[in-house]
């Protein structure tokens, strides 16, 4: 039975309303699937005007996190290739009604930022706050992150749209974002840059 990522917060819930630790995610669907080239072949962007807003199951957004940078070769690599080999120097924030969370790809995990709904606040466009969640690809202040961070995005945000593919999962990038909120809300430090948002959302 698909689970939703309300119903695995649920229980981690202290008295005060935060998140009192991570949130572990199921595994990832890594076998079946839509085969890779038909992926490509069909692979496209989500309209806004008709942005799909069924909830995205955890299953779902586990195996979506998994593509863009978990782990891979039983343990010894990741899915997207990062300079030097360097554990992913772009972090994904995950918003959605229970909260927002960053994606912990070596546990394989969610960790709590903030408890309240933002995704009426991440984009001034009002389809991405009827989204299942939004992702959210923040370019870390690294040296790697600096040199390298958006060619790393974009190998995350074209495996998202693969898996997304074979989920059934319409996705869609996007440049526009409330940057000052963003980096307010998140606390980014000074050189980390935001580079795009996903909203996703079951077709």
């Amino acid at each position: 039975m698909k689970k939703s990522l309300a119903f695995m917060v649920a229980s981690i819930m202290t008295m005060s309303g935060a998140y009192a630790q991570s949130v572990k995610l199921p595994a990832p669907q890594a076998q079946g699937g839509v085969p890779v080239l038909e992926a490509i072949e069909n692979r496209a962007s989500a309209v806004g005007a008709s942005f799909p807003t069924g909830a995205v199951s955890a299953e779902e957004l586990s195996t979506l996190l998994w593509a863009a940078s978990g782990r891979n070769r039983a343990g010894k690599g990741w899915t997207v290739p990062t300079a030097m080999a360097k554990d992913p120097y772009v972090t994904i924030y995950v918003v959605g009604k229970d909260g927002t969370f960053t994606y912990n790809g070596k546990e394989h995990a969610l960790e709590p930022v903030v408890t309240d709904d933002l995704r009426g606040k991440i984009s001034g466009q009002g389809f991405v706050a009827s989204a299942s969640h939004v992702l959210v690809f923040v370019s870390r202040d690294t040296d790697q992150g600096k040199r390298f961070g958006q060619v790393l995005v974009g190998a995350m945000t074209q495996n998202i749209y693969l898996a997304a593919e074979g989920l059934n999962v319409g996705v869609r990038y996007m440049a526009t974002m409330n940057q000052d909120f963003v980096r307010n809300t998140f606390k980014l430090a000074a050189d980390d840059v935001a580079v795009c948002i996903m909203p996703i959302g079951h077709k």
